[in-house]
């Protein structure tokens, strides 16, 4: 799954999930994974690993510390972002509130027992 676009209030991100070129989620601030079906998961970041270049996200291996509905994501028990690019946001929040869109891609893993 790749999020096309990560917008926020600086550091909360909001991205649309694609598998295909087809819309089936959203990725938003908890850091939560919701997919049409309306199941999702919330995750809790165990590592992380800066991005290829300065302008990439860092790679993140995070554990399900919940879930919630039911749906694809249902037995999910971690969640990885790799192969990212761009996303990283440069320089300091202008005001509260200001929000500010950085894109990037990424792909999500989500690993079942």
């Amino acid at each position: 799954m790749q999020p096309a676009r990560s917008r926020g209030h600086c550091a909360k991100p909001i991205a649309t999930l694609l598998q295909d070129g087809k819309t089936i989620g959203r990725h938003y601030a908890g850091p939560k994974w919701e997919l049409a079906d309306a199941g999702g998961v919330q995750g809790k970041v165990e590592a992380k690993a800066p991005g290829a270049a300065s302008s990439d996200i860092a790679w993140l291996r995070l554990s399900v510390a919940a879930h919630f509905g039911h749906g694809l994501l249902s037995d999910a028990t971690t969640v990885q972002r790799i192969n990212t690019h761009g996303g990283a946001l440069d320089g300091a929040c202008k005001a509260a509130g200001v929000l500010r869109s950085v894109a990037y891609s990424a792909d999500y893993v989500f690993l079942k027992k």
